[in-house]
């Protein structure tokens, strides 16, 4: 991670999902300190979840200054539609936010300059600077977590849109289309291939409720969870059908906390992809080595250029 003088010290990255609220400390040369993560008090509402952002703030940043660690900047990434330039989340459907002035509540906090991102746009920049998608010019990373969306990258830039939010494929009708989303749509992908649709897909035939982590562990000696998770990549598989036959990437990265599951994510995900283009080569399927840290990384490139770097 490239950096001048004007930004070489430490930044603090913060990265708010729908399911817990990640912190650390990050380094010129992308290393990880004082990482903490807290849940998400979703079932509280928002005002809850932005209390918490603050504790974690005022909390990282004064370990950082117990460590002897003097910020440069501060990178906050949320989910939604965030207006980058004013620095305010204006719609995060997965938190409850709107219109919330995040670039000065964290500022405030960290006496510093400070970046607001979109979650998937910046693990998306980190994994085109950091990750799986370095050197290629066309392809699509998709973080799976507590939602599902991606990044489109074409000539080496990403893909901007008319209204600033292309690659909503967690919202493309690859599900059962009885099932109603949270957007108001059916059949939406992220209710059955993110970490909390197969949380659900498990608790729908069980009656019992495991994380994704867990579904996942028990994939060997549990029919249900076995074929919860079946569901799951084969709805994935369509939904980066739809996505790859528009968009013609060189490559797909899976990235996000569900990435993590390695293979028994790759490998029947890649065949039902796979069969969902007989006619033509299908693009190549990684799983990315930044995992759930993406979000992470890429909020330390933002607080970077808020601080004058080059990053």
């Amino acid at each position: 991670m490239s950096h001048d003088g004007a930004a070489s010290g430490p930044v603090l990255a913060i990265d708010v999902g729908g399911t817990s609220i990640k912190a650390a400390v990050l380094d010129a040369d992308g290393g990880e300190h004082l990482r903490k993560a807290v849940h998400t008090p979703f079932a509280q509402g928002p005002e809850a979840i932005l209390t918490a952002l603050r504790e974690l703030a005022h909390e990282r940043t004064a370990a950082a200054g117990a460590a002897g660690m003097q910020l440069d900047a501060a990178g906050v990434v949320v989910p939604g539609v965030v207006d980058t330039e004013a620095g305010i989340a204006r719609y995060a459907s997965n938190i409850g936010w709107r219109d919330v002035p995040l670039a000065d509540i964290v500022a405030d906090i960290v006496k510093a300059p400070t970046a607001v991102g979109h979650d998937v746009q910046a693990a998306g920049l980190a994994e085109a600077t950091l990750g799986a998608a370095q050197g290629v010019t066309d392809a699509l990373i998709v973080v799976l977590g507590t939602g599902v969306a991606a990044v489109v990258l074409s000539g080496g830039q990403p893909v901007r849109g008319a209204a600033g939010i292309p690659g909503e494929i967690g919202h493309i009708p690859a599900g059962d289309l009885r099932t109603r989303c949270r957007c108001g749509a059916f059949g939406c992908l992220e209710m059955f291939s993110s970490a909390r649709g197969v949380t659900r897909l498990y608790a729908e035939r069980t009656g019992r409720t495991l994380d994704a982590p867990e579904v996942i562990a028990h994939l060997d000696e549990d029919p249900d969870a076995a074929a919860a998770w079946q569901e799951a990549t084969d709805t994935l598989a369509r939904g980066l059908v739809c996505a790859a036959l528009i968009t013609d990437p060189a490559r797909i990265v899976l990235a996000g906390g569900l990435s993590q599951a390695g293979d028994a994510l790759l490998t029947p995900t890649r065949a039902a992809f796979t069969a969902g283009m007989p006619w033509r080569s299908a693009p190549e399927l990684v799983t990315s080595p930044l995992g759930g840290r993406a979000g992470l990384l890429g909020a330390g490139i933002l607080a970077r250029r808020a601080a004058g770097a080059p990053a």
